[in-house]
């Protein structure tokens, strides 16, 4: 089974160790686990928290560019064509936009132009241009956010609403003419996380012929430790398909074992990208078809990414 993982803090693994002044950190830390666990194609994701500048958010994507630039192994994700490689395909996103303050525009142009092609304004916290699940609950899209929000169609830069609060959600459900996403959030109605959609969000990402990625982070999987089970989080593939189809769901993973305070924050059964096809065998317990699989698993990602990417 192929697999193509919408979100994984990979550009934050980087950019760290080479602060630690180590190298080749896709070769010596990434690679054999996603030639392993099948996966084809990542979202390598350079995340922001809230409390870094510009130029932390330029030094790591920076980081993250050129190890793939030197790498034989994976090839960057920057139009349509690339999503047919036969290397592993890696699209470089971003998780936070709290380093933009001012001058959004042309910063999200060096963004494109440095390889970004999925994004979140913010992460769990409110910032210059939108708010997160733990930002101000009454505020969403500020008038720079909507600008950013404006240039990502522009550029057709994918907009991704996981971690976003209500109302930046909606904010960016009705400005938004692109693509937009969920990349790694799961069904609120089988756990009552603020990060996970409830019914109406997932209808809407439908309506916009978006993903919802499962993630694996068991607090999002079911709030009984006894549930945060990959066979749980088939159970939110599944309601999803009643609800809005096969095409809209895939994986997003969010696997954390790469980091020292990640480990044990995963599922059971589905902690790292070498499980990845435990999650393939608990959707196939849960009544998928292998045609369905593969679209959940792959293929969903390259048809919608394919036909948006320029």
């Amino acid at each position: 089974m192929k697999f193509f993982d919408l979100h994984a803090d990979i550009g934050d693994d980087v950019v760290k160790k080479h602060l630690n002044h180590e190298t080749h950190v896709l070769k010596r830390y990434h690679l054999d686990k996603l030639r392993q666990g099948g996966f084809e194609g990542v979202c390598m994701a350079s995340f922001f928290d809230g409390h870094e500048t510009w130029q932390d958010m330029q030094l790591e994507i920076l980081a993250l560019e050129a190890e793939l630039n030197e790498s034989n192994d994976f090839v960057r994700v920057l139009n349509a064509e690339d999503l047919y490689s036969n290397k592993i395909k890696a699209l470089m996103s971003v998780e936070g936009m709290c380093g933009i303050l001012d001058d959004e525009v042309n910063k999200i142009q060096w963004l494109y132009d440095h390889g970004i092609r999925l994004a979140t304004l913010t992460w769990n916290e409110g910032n210059a241009l939108a708010n997160g699940v733990k930002g101000q609950a009454d505020k969403g899209l500020s008038a720079k956010g909507k600008n950013v929000i404006h240039k990502m169609n522009q550029l057709h830069m994918i907009a991704d609403v996981s971690h976003a609060n209500e109302k930046t959600f909606w904010d960016i459900m009705n400005l938004s003419d692109g693509l937009v996403i969920a990349s790694h959030s799961n069904c609120r109605t089988l756990c009552n996380h603020p990060r996970n959609l409830d019914d109406e969000q997932c209808l809407a990402i439908k309506a916009k012929g978006g993903l919802i990625g499962m993630n694996s982070a068991r607090y999002f999987v079911d709030q009984n430790e006894a549930d945060q089970t990959v066979a749980k989080l088939a159970e939110h593939a599944a309601y999803l398909k009643t609800l809005v189809g096969v095409e809209t769901i895939a994986c997003g993973f969010d696997f954390m074992d790469f980091f020292e305070d990640g480990i044990g924050t995963a599922a059971k059964g589905i902690e790292t990208a070498l499980d990845a096809p435990r999650f393939a065998l608990a959707l196939a317990d849960a009544g998928f078809s292998e045609l369905e699989i593969e679209k959940i698993c792959y293929t969903n990602v390259i048809d919608k990414f394919s036909s948006y990417l320029k």
